[in-house]
């Protein structure tokens, strides 16, 4: 559609210009469970060596026509650890555990493909997957980083884990006039996908609450480039006998939109730290540009919808006034207990 809406992470999604990037999986959220002691790990699920699921990097830009960005390499971090390699897979500390994904046919993007249990080499707690690319533009360069946390976490025995996982090939973003791409409902219990008696209602991120789509109560849902601008959220909750099971929340990002939000994020890396000698605020001053150049195309404002991981407004008293600028704190961060994200929607 003719209009324009972006989304920030704030501290675990870097941008530098007018590129941004992101981490998404197709298969829905990556985590891993593990059940009895520190000591005596008995078992440990989705098992990875057989499900081997890919976190890609997805780059996006306003500087070419087509939305999205290849860089010219990437490199890999786990736990703030670089990956090294022999040919294709994983060698050194993370020996077997991880694969190398470049570009080929109709994939466009590089990855990280993990095909072993990581749990252990984490620890037995949350990790974080840090990938940096090398983007060239000219004769300039920059280093576009982007994380993604992996949930690892000791077993309830009978909690359920629902996620959002992507129907097609086009990994949550639409490339194309015209294009689509499908999201489906996965639920789990124990590592065991669930697929009877469930029931679906998806909803839509609104510019100040989520808004169910009316009819859309099945397993997928389809969303097409006319539905969104430049990028759109969408939650589906899962229920059984009517007990809901849980929820998730996935972003759609058009990259075939004509318009795009240049996010001018004050300091560019987009980073707040919890020391408080550190950096403790980034500045947003948006500008909407036509997709391909870096002309500005509007005169607007914007509304900024600050948000926490779970989906709890951090700013409703401001999220309703349209803006020329927005300031993320450290104490949006604190309130938040670690990363928030910023939905940025033009006025017009």
């Amino acid at each position: 559609m003719s209009s324009a809406s972006a989304s920030r992470t704030i501290k675990f999604i870097s941008k530098a210009g007018t590129y941004s990037a992101v981490i998404m999986c197709p298969a829905g959220d990556v985590y891993q469970e593990w059940e009895g002691t520190l000591n005596d790990v008995t078992n440990i699920y989705p098992d990875f060596a057989v499900t081997k699921p890919v976190l890609y990097f997805v780059c996006t830009s306003s500087r070419v026509a087509e939305g999205v960005a290849t860089p010219d390499n990437v490199d890999f971090y786990f736990n703030g650890v670089k990956i090294t390699f022999s040919g294709d897979t994983s060698s050194g500390t993370f020996a077997g555990l991880f694969k190398k994904v470049a570009p080929s046919g109709d994939n466009p993007y590089y990855g990280l493909q993990i095909i072993g249990n990581i749990a252990a080499a984490a620890g037995y707690a949350p990790a974080i997957v840090k990938m940096v690319a090398r983007i060239s533009y000219g004769t300039q360069s920059d280093d576009i980083q982007a994380d993604y946390t992996i949930s690892i976490q000791q077993s309830t025995g009978d909690a359920y884990k629902v996620t959002i996982a992507a129907g097609d090939n086009n990994n949550f973003v639409i490339t194309e006039k015209g294009g689509r791409c499908v999201l489906k409902a996965m639920a789990y219990q124990a590592g065991v996908e669930l697929t009877k008696n469930l029931t679906y209602q998806w909803h839509k991120m609104g510019l100040t609450d989520w808004e169910p789509l009316a009819g859309q109560t099945a397993k997928s849902l389809t969303v097409s480039e006319a539905d969104i601008d430049t990028y759109g959220e969408y939650m589906v909750k899962v229920s059984r006998s009517g007990e809901e099971l849980g929820f998730d929340v996935q972003g759609v990002m058009d990259a075939s939109d004509p318009y795009d939000i240049d996010p001018h994020p004050s300091p560019e890396d987009e980073t707040i730290t919890e020391d408080a000698g550190g950096n403790g605020q980034v500045t947003y001053t948006p500008v909407v540009v036509k997709r391909g150049t870096n002309t500005k195309a509007l005169n607007t404002l914007f509304y900024f919808v600050l948000k926490d991981a779970a989906g709890n407004y951090l700013n409703p008293g401001q999220m309703l006034t349209p803006s020329a600028s927005f300031t993320v704190t450290r104490s949006h961060c604190e309130q938040a207990g670690g990363d928030v994200s910023l939905t940025i929607v033009a006025q017009d």
